[in-house]
């Protein structure tokens, strides 16, 4: 325990530890460099420097790179960008372990377990140091301290005199306080907050009225420059950083810096030099320096040096224009260079994570498809121009797409996990064809590269990296040897399974709970027992050769690419099968790895799901027209006369339908699904008439059905887009929803055999005409008469039918398998009907003896709707605008 956690202390904070340290260096030598430039000017800059280069130690540059990280521009950084990026890690983080374009399969951490077992030891060295740094503070501030507890405050004395003469002129709206002291420290300001002149007595007799004056100039400066303040700052530095020699000369340049920048003020104040310098000779004659620099004094810096250049004529000169122009570059700089910093790794950060290459432009998928599952087998397979998957989590395919293994993705939502889908991404017959002449491993990385960027953009996918200590497994050759066949060359497997020419290839397949293997290396084997433990493994076999072999697996977890985790019992009895059969096992071990925590993601919606085609075929006729007889017709309450809506491959067609209508078909969403329609809507008809040429009808007509749907609705959607030049997004809303659940059994009648006779009528039912029977495999549903009926009807008719009766998501918690014959009749409501069709009477009054449709479905179909909140997709309609005819 003690040793993970010291590696994980040691892998967090070695790095930025390093990092900052020679950043800040690096910023101590600018400023050293900046300083000898300006050694001719003013004082107070070179302090000032000094005194920036040593908070340098406290505030790292990665808070400035932070926040320009959130000033990036969301926009793809160009390659030259990445490269200055790079150019700039390089040199800024040198620590830093550069980030690779994709994680490894399986790759430990690299860190040192020497580093390790020394950190107890360099821990232990910096805490005493820290201690001992800060006891000899301690001691100091405490004799000092002492010193001024046993003080006496002055009160009048020509040297308090003095003191207020001059603070009048320098214009300080308080007094400071001045306190006799017998010792023999020098004249000093003590306190940050409520500084106290501590004045030795019988200073006084060895000092005239000017030297007097000078000494408390002087220290009046100390006080308006917080002196005090910088200088504790310092000694937080040292002691927080002992061991860096760097850190203790820039506390003497410090102490320099501002004796000579007072000096310079008090000279400058109109004091005579020869009298100045006799005042700092005469207190270092009588008095001791005070121990510790955060007591600002008169003596201090080096005094030779000091007298002569307070005795030489010199005057220090103010900064020219250059100078200037100097300071400001380097003051932008400093504060610019991390921050630009951070805006540049956004890209690199991106590209890590989405295996960019810098040179080559990653094409998308032409068509993706993600819907909820509705395959029995399960397949996940990358082909040379394709991605797919069947009755998979969506975990699997990010697991496949980053290259990691279950226990390497973190944070992963329940859904993730548990909800099976099928996804379908395909490039344009153009791919076959590009000019790079990829190999089908570089197609497969490129894939798994736009795997990345489709999840980052359908399931607004955000993740980050970190390295953790995990439970892995090492397949290890056993004591007595691999029992693998090596492969042979030309070999066909005669007793292999074959493919559809009957020639016997290499490759993988199942039979019940054997895994067949032939001509195959030992990585798809690795792939394979990582699916099954849901665990990393690692290759340490050291075989490297293709291979015949066949290894029946334990029960109790199906082979396949998506089972659930295994109990550590079917582990044990998986590593003793390994080793029996194919003389290879399964080692636990601990490794650092690093892996994708993930901060947040999205199920795919209804629309999202379906949508999609990047390129979709467009309308070669298209028009639209208000009709004008409908809308009026609507509009007077006297029913719509003919109503049509068609949407099949190339052809999209309507007669009198409402916006709502028209989107609510193209996007394949109900009406809850839509927000921000105007009443225009709902009150307005159109006429739509757009075909296709005709060859690309043909095209479709050749599709599969979802594929061939798809392709309609993206070709509906650009249409409507276009003509009411309409802009929308998608968000994710918390809706009321239904859960359909069994309340009473044997109400429903399970269908078997033929559709026979439709069931006998309600009779509520008013007859007009012969009433045909009721459609097989779906339902008839009316409803402003408040009924519908059908055979042999599975329940996601029913799920679908009683979503539009509702307008609120209806989600299937029944589990009823069958096939169903069902009648129902209800009290329908007329605030919540649409317009009643020319030529039947108005519901008014409601049917008596009826029911609403939530209690009538419980009553005579034993089945009840339990209303709940759940997450919903949501079409917002950001800008529509009415068609104009054409």
């Amino acid at each position: 325990m003690i040793a993970k956690l010291l590696a994980a202390i040691w892998t967090a904070i070695a790095p930025s530890l390093g990092n900052h340290l020679w950043q800040s260096t690096l910023f101590a030598c600018v400023i050293a460099l900046l300083t000898l430039v300006l050694r001719n000017n003013r004082a107070q800059i070179r302090y000032w420097l000094w005194l920036a280069a040593s908070l340098k130690f406290l505030v790292p540059f990665s808070l400035l790179a932070g926040m320009g990280s959130y000033l990036a521009s969301p926009r793809a950084s160009a390659p030259s960008e990445t490269r200055l990026y790079f150019a700039m890690e390089q040199v800024g983080q040198p620590f830093t372990r550069q980030t690779v374009a994709a994680i490894p399969h399986a790759t430990p951490s690299g860190v040192s377990q020497n580093l390790i077992y020394l950190l107890p030891a360099l821990l232990v060295a910096w805490l005493c140091g820290f201690a001992i740094v800060l006891f000899v503070w301690c001691v100091r501030w405490r004799r000092i301290s002492a010193s001024v507890r046993e003080s006496e405050p002055l009160h009048e004395g020509r040297e308090v005199e003095a003191l207020h003469q001059l603070e009048a002129l320098a214009g300080m709206p308080k007094h400071v306080a001045i306190r006799s002291s017998c010792g023999s420290l020098e004249p000093g300001i003590f306190g940050i907050v409520r500084p106290v002149l501590l004045w030795p007595r019988g200073i006084n007799g060895h000092l005239e009225d000017a030297h007097l004056k000078s000494v408390l100039a002087h220290e009046l400066l100390h006080i308006r420059r917080r002196d005090n303040l910088a200088a504790a700052i310092h000694m937080l530095v040292e002691a927080a950083f002992w061991f860096h020699p760097l850190v203790w000369w820039m506390g003497t340049r410090l102490v320099d810096e501002r004796e000579r920048a007072c000096d310079e003020e008090v000279l400058q104040s109109g004091s005579d030099r020869q009298v100045y310098a006799e005042s700092i000779l005469k207190i270092c004659e009588f008095c001791v320096g005070s121990p510790l620099t955060c007591v600002s004094g008169v003596t201090g810096a080096e005094l030779k040096s000091r007298i002569t250049r307070i005795m030489s004529q010199q005057v220090a000169r103010k900064l020219d224009f250059n100078r200037k122009l100097l300071l400001g570059a380097a003051a932008v700089l400093a504060v610019a260079a991390p921050i630009a910093a951070g805006m540049l790794h956004a890209a690199p950060s991106r590209a890590a994570s989405q295996v960019q290459n810098a040179t080559v432009a990653i094409p998308a998928y032409a068509t993706v498809t993600i819907a909820p599952s509705k395959s029995s087998g399960d397949t996940l397979m990358f082909g040379p121009d394709e991605f797919i998957s069947k009755n998979a989590s969506l975990q699997q395919v990010i697991r496949a797409a980053y290259g990691v293994e279950d226990d390497r993705i973190v944070g992963a939502p329940t859904w993730l996990t548990s909800e099976k889908y099928d996804v379908e991404a395909r490039e344009d017959s153009s791919a076959m064809n590009d000019p790079r002449k990829l190999s089908l491993d570089q197609r497969v990385s490129e894939q798994k590269v736009m795997l990345q960027a489709l999840f980052s953009d359908r399931l607004k996918l955000a993740l980050h990296r970190e390295t953790r200590e995990l439970s892995i497994y090492a397949l290890v050759v056993s004591r007595g040897g691999p029992k693998l066949q090596q492969s042979k060359p030309g070999d066909t497997y005669p007793n292999g399974f074959k493919g559809p020419d009957g020639v016997a290839r290499p490759g993988f397949h199942f039979k019940g709970n054997n895994l067949i293997g032939q001509g195959v290396p030992i990585t798809p084997l690795l792939w394979h027992l990582s699916w099954q433990l849901h665990r990393t493994v690692l290759d340490e076999t050291g075989l490297s050769g293709s291979y015949d072999f066949a290894v029946q697996l334990p029960d109790g977890i199906p082979l396949g690419i998506d089972n659930p985790t295994p109990p550590e019992s079917y582990e044990s009895a998986l590593s003793a099968a390994i080793e029996q059969q194919l003389g290879l096992k399964l080692e636990p071990r601990k490794a650092s790895m690093e892996v994708l925590v993930i901060d947040h993601v999205e199920k795919p919606s209804e629309f999202q799901a379906q949508n999609s085609t990047a390129k979709a075929p467009v309308y070669k006729v298209a028009s639209i027209k208000l009709d004008q007889a409908g809308t009026a017709s609507l509009q007077t309450g006297k029913g719509i006369i003919r109503q049509r809506l068609l949407l099949t491959p190339g052809v999209f067609a309507a007669t009198n339908v409402s916006t709502l209508d028209l989107i609510r078909t193209a996007y394949g969403i109900k009406d809850y699904q839509i927000s921000g329609a105007p009443d225009w809507f709902h009150s307005e008809l159109y006429d739509v008439d757009a075909k296709a040429e005709q060859s690309v009808i043909d095209d479709l007509q050749k599709l599969g059905n979802d594929q061939r749907d798809l392709e309609n609705q993206s070709m509906a959607q650009a249409f409507l887009e276009h003509h009411f030049k309409m802009t929308l997004h998608h968000e994710t809303k918390d809706l009321p929803i239904y859960s359909l659940v069994v309340a009473e059994r044997g109400k429903l009648h399970e269908a078997h055999g033929d559709c026979g006779p439709p069931p006998a009528l309600q009779p509520e039912w008013t007859p007009g005409m012969p009433i045909p029977p009721p459609p097989c495999g779906s339902l008839r549903t009316s409803s402003w008469d408040g009924r519908f009926d059908g055979l042999k009807v599975p329940m996601t008719q029913l799920v679908a039918n009683l979503s539009n009766l509702t307008n609120t998501m209806v989600k299937d918690k029944t589990n009823l398998a069958g096939e169903y014959d069902m009648n129902l009749v209800w009290a329908p409501d007329p605030s919540q009907l649409p317009p009643r069709p020319a030529g039947l009477p108005p519901i008014d009054p409601p049917y008596p003896n009826r029911v609403p449709l939530v209690t009538a479905l419980q009553q005579q179909l034993g089945l009840k709707l339990e209303l709940q909140t759940a997450p919903t997709d949501i079409l917002v309609i950001d800008h529509v605008e009415k068609p104009t005819e054409n």
